[in-house]
């Protein structure tokens, strides 16, 4: 069975009924996480452990929410950065949920990994509620023969992105189209971003369900559909 690290937290969000989710929803493919609230497992050679680490969190500076600053101000430390990077460089996966654009805000090389990032007082969000998810079917191994389908959830909106993507599901909202699901190599490393996530709902959803499955199998190149592998 593979191994990984669900790093969670944050404000504004259930993470302590939605990563235990996470986890079930991780072990059904064969994947057995730990859920860890302390950034510490990230630089105290915990991660060798590991195959893969999933963000299901909210951990940022803060700088621009002082409401949250006392209670949630997060900087990754150098220590935990090089940790992470030599993670990727070893060819292990990273798959990054819904929050996950706006954590590490002040870790440059962050955005990089990602491709994308909130930026305040230009990135927003549509409310939870029904929203209809496009899905570019067979583009990619994670979305082969899935289906457009309908979501409960908060639609991030305007991401900065570092380059451009190939969206493998998008949403519109207010008249622009917003990318959803996508994968990018870094160096060594497979890294799979899924916008989706914000509370129960999304985690309950089956096709998400379904897309947070394959995207960690991805990460780690053990993906398999019935007519394409993971590639």
């Amino acid at each position: 069975m593979l191994t990984g690290l669900i790093l969670s937290g944050g404000p504004a969000h259930e993470y302590a009924l939605t990563s235990p989710m996470l986890s079930d929803v991780l072990v059904e493919v064969g994947i057995d996480c730990h859920v860890h609230d302390e950034f510490t497992v990230v630089e105290d050679g915990s991660l060798d452990a590991y195959d893969l680490v999933v963000l299901n969190c909210a951990r940022w500076t803060c700088d621009q929410t002082p409401e949250w600053r006392d209670e949630w101000h997060f900087s990754l430390s150098e220590a935990a950065r090089k940790a992470l990077l030599d993670f990727l460089d070893a060819g292990k996966g990273l798959l990054a949920l819904h929050a996950a654009t706006l954590c590490f805000d002040d870790w440059p090389e962050y955005r990089k990994i990602l491709r994308a990032w909130w930026d305040w007082g230009h990135s927003g969000h549509a409310p939870a509620q029904p929203h209809a998810i496009n899905v570019y079917t067979d583009a990619h191994p994670i979305v082969h023969g899935v289906e457009d389908f309908e979501i409960i959830d908060e639609l991030y909106t305007k991401l900065r992105l570092a380059d451009a993507i190939q969206p493998l599901a998008d949403a519109t909202w207010e008249g622009e189209t917003h990318p959803i699901l996508w994968t990018r190599l870094y160096g060594n490393a497979r890294i799979c971003y899924n916008a989706l996530g914000h509370g129960v709902d999304a985690f309950d959803n089956p096709t998400n369900r379904l897309l947070i499955q394959r995207g960690a199998l991805w990460v780690v190149d053990r993906l398999e559909t019935e007519e394409t592998s993971g590639q």
